[in-house]
């Protein structure tokens, strides 16, 4: 049996597999990451928590933004500079994570944590964005061909691809096991005696540079079509980056990852306030990772009965329904179950929205579309967290709140697709 799995491990990530060279790239990728977070952990850096002030964690939360006010505007434009830079900024940003690692181990007590500290979340969220543009061009669609982007015109419905829907489900999946497994062996570094957070920094950084070393098996068609070559599939010639379908989406995407921010910040006000015991809190955050992982694994499954935007207005409905299930209950009980469902349709809905991104803009402005919406979600993820840090908000006020912006956000996104197809 033990062979058995050896056997199927070894498919798994075989270069010769159709995503074999880009998981592992990706496992040692977030497995690095995890290693610098738990390295951090415990330092000044990371070590803001609910307790503290409201400006620290005003403060926390604008330099969760910061590092996106680089990706977006400088290089974004260099992810699309040509198709094989998105390969050259991937080994780039692992190198760099190594490089930086090995610095901050020796400067954990220094100012200079500071930017360095900046720099790795720079590169690892540079290392994000171009994955998510080469992911098509390493996914099948099931007949050993590459996915082919269809280039959508004003007006037309947007669409998606079950096999990019299933090639990023798979890819997250796999993050998560991989930031699991770093964040326990970094944990298990980080008590043994004489090495703490420097030696868990300079294992990660031989993670990192060994994911750096796979980079060169990522097989990619370097080639594209010049932009004017490039048309729609009823010939129409294509003139925006963005369908207005897929920024209609992107709509709705950034209610979903808004509403992570606002309840991550808005539970954990409440049951300090409460003067909660900790494991209520550990259980929200468990709830919602497994949301999250439930998410992963089921919507390929999900994809195959509902398209991708019908899939975001699931997202949506869902949240909405529990939002008011939780305001009608009013009990800490039930926001266990919501925790579970927001981590559920956040997850389902951005593996969702990738698949549109990926299947609808052009591959050669893939990079910087994937930078602006990053962008986008983010400063939702930080405008959510926002209200409950500075409005104390008792708890059904709170489950109404995000039902009844998702209500808002499911019905705009209905009207206007049905907009742009009677267009």
């Amino acid at each position: 049996m033990a062979s058995g799995v050896a056997t199927r491990w070894k498919r798994y990530f075989d270069l010769s597999a159709r995503l074999g060279p880009l998981r592992r790239v990706h496992a040692l990728s977030t497995a690095g990451d995890a290693f610098t977070t738990v390295a951090l952990a415990g330092s000044l850096f990371f070590s803001i928590s609910p307790e503290a002030a409201k400006g620290k964690v005003i403060l926390y939360l604008l330099l969760t933004m910061a590092p996106f006010g680089v990706v977006a505007p400088l290089l974004g434009p260099l992810f699309d500079r040509r198709r094989s830079s998105r390969r050259q900024l991937v080994a780039i940003s692992l190198l760099a994570r190594a490089v930086i690692s090995l610095l901050m181990a020796s400067n954990l007590h220094s100012l200079l944590l500071f930017p360095l500290a900046f720099s790795t979340l720079v590169a690892s969220k540079s290392y994000l964005v171009a994955k998510a543009a080469i992911v098509p061009e390493m996914a099948g669609d099931g007949t050993g061909n590459r996915v082919r982007p269809r280039f959508l015109t004003r007006g037309a419905a947007a669409g998606g691809n079950p096999a990019l829907v299933s090639a990023n489900s798979e890819i997250s999946l796999l993050a998560a096991a991989a930031g699991f497994l770093g964040g326990a062996v970094a944990a298990a570094i980080l008590k043994l005696p004489d090495l703490g957070s420097p030696w868990v920094l300079r294992v990660g950084a031989l993670v990192f540079l060994l994911g750096g070393l796979q980079v060169r098996h990522l097989r990619l068609n370097t080639t594209r079509p010049a932009p004017e070559q490039e048309e729609s599939e009823d010939g129409a010639e294509v003139r925006k980056p963005s369908p207005p379908s897929v920024l209609l989406a992107a709509a709705a995407m950034s209610v979903l990852r808004g509403s992570v921010g606002f309840f991550t910040f808005f539970i954990a006000f409440t049951l300090r306030r409460a003067h909660a015991p900790t494991y209520e809190y550990g259980l929200i955050l468990a709830a919602s990772a497994l949301g999250s992982a439930l998410a992963t694994a089921l919507t390929p499954k999900i994809r195959r009965v509902l398209q991708e935007e019908t899939l975001l207005i699931f997202a949506l409905v869902l949240e909405a329904g529990l939002g008011i299930l939780g305001a009608a209950v009013a009990s800490r009980a039930i926001q266990i179950g919501l925790a579970a469902t927001i981590g559920f349709v956040a997850s389902s809905g951005k593996l969702a929205f990738d698949s549109l991104v990926q299947y609808n803009v052009p591959a050669e402005r893939q990079g910087k579309a994937f930078a602006t919406f990053e962008t986008r979600f983010q400063l939702s993820w930080v405008a959510g967290a926002l209200v409950p840090t500075i409005v104390a908000l008792p708890l059904s006020a709170g489950d109404l709140t995000l039902a009844f912006t998702a209500v808002v956000a499911a019905t705009s996104f209905s009207a206007g697709r049905r907009a742009m197809r009677a267009a």
